[in-house]
């Protein structure tokens, strides 16, 4: 059965929502408030506070109200990477020999408090606690993703063809700098060379821009902050399989425009701004999906 996806973004003074559907039927709901501002993808330079062996974790600040919690399964964790293909064969287990971890770390002996650690935050503050971080940091692009002290070209594992994943290996392979990471993004599949190594240069000239951060700020401090929830749902839901994007806010229709001529030209045909009276969530009776889905009583399918 075929599969009708669009995506419908209403902006308004309160904030930002993003519905996906599927047929006609509300999948995915994703809200922005306009007086939050996000964490998670944000890099900053921190201080380890505290140690804790028996909690297997450190606290590090910040510079918000409370310390980050860093597990040490987050530091230089090769778990990260179990969803790549590092070779043109599907069934490759990624392994030491192909430089996918780091040195041995021990963060009981390696790890004293007032060090400087670059963090990047992986699940919002809630209740009272910290952020989740990770030492894993990677700076995002919307075809790659760079990976500062890795040396390897990681493959989405959803690209199939293994002649698609060869061509993109050695497309990224005459860019990518030594001892850093690539991993090419499952919405690559099918670009050409000039808008890969496009897509790159903007990566690369971000890390540039954050590895300056770091030198010259104390910690703590904000190194990096990734996109929006709007942009990152554009970056990471929007594929060929979107049949329309429907925007309601002209700016960020033009906001839009200009990243889809940048990195998939041929999907601009699908982005529309909404014209004339009524609500953009009044299409597919996405309002009235919302509403039933908070109700106390919800009817399963």
């Amino acid at each position: 059965m075929k599969t009708d996806k669009e995506m419908f973004i209403n902006v308004s003074a309160g904030g930002t929502r993003i519905a996906v559907t599927e047929n006609q039927k509300l999948v995915e709901l994703h809200i922005e408030r306009a007086d939050y501002e996000r964490m998670v993808g944000n890099i900053y330079k921190g201080k380890v506070q505290n140690v804790i062996p028996g909690m297997q974790a450190a606290f590090i600040d910040i510079g918000y109200e409370s310390n980050a919690f860093l597990p040490f399964s987050e530091i230089g964790s090769p778990e990260n990477l179990s969803n790549l293909s590092f070779d043109d064969d599907d069934d490759e287990i990624p392994s030491k020999n192909k430089n996918t971890t780091k040195r041995n770390f021990n963060p009981e002996k390696d790890l004293s408090k007032g060090d400087d650690i670059l963090v990047q935050v992986i699940k919002e503050p809630f209740s009272g606690k910290g952020p989740r971080v990770t030492t894993e940091v990677s700076i995002p692009g919307s075809l790659m993703v760079l990976v500062p002290n890795g040396n390897y070209i990681g493959i989405s594992r959803k690209i199939s063809d293994k002649y698609e994943k060869r061509r993109l290996r050695r497309t990224v392979k005459d860019f990518k700098p030594e001892n850093f990471g690539l991993i090419v993004r499952t919405i690559a599949q099918g670009k050409d060379v000039a808008l890969l190594e496009a897509d790159f240069n903007r990566v690369w000239d971000k890390w540039k821009e954050l590895d300056q951060k770091i030198k010259k700020k104390k910690a703590p401090a904000t190194v990096f902050r990734d996109f929006t929830t709007s942009d990152q749902v554009i970056r990471d839901l929007f594929t060929p399989q979107v049949k329309r994007l429907i925007v309601d806010d002209k700016a960020l229709y033009k906001r839009f425009s200009t990243y889809i001529k940048d990195v998939s030209p041929e999907q601009l045909k699908n982005l529309e701004l909404m014209k004339g009276k009524g609500t953009i969530f009044n299409q597919d009776k996405i309002e009235e999906q919302i509403e039933k889905s908070l109700k106390r009583k919800v009817w399963m399918k």
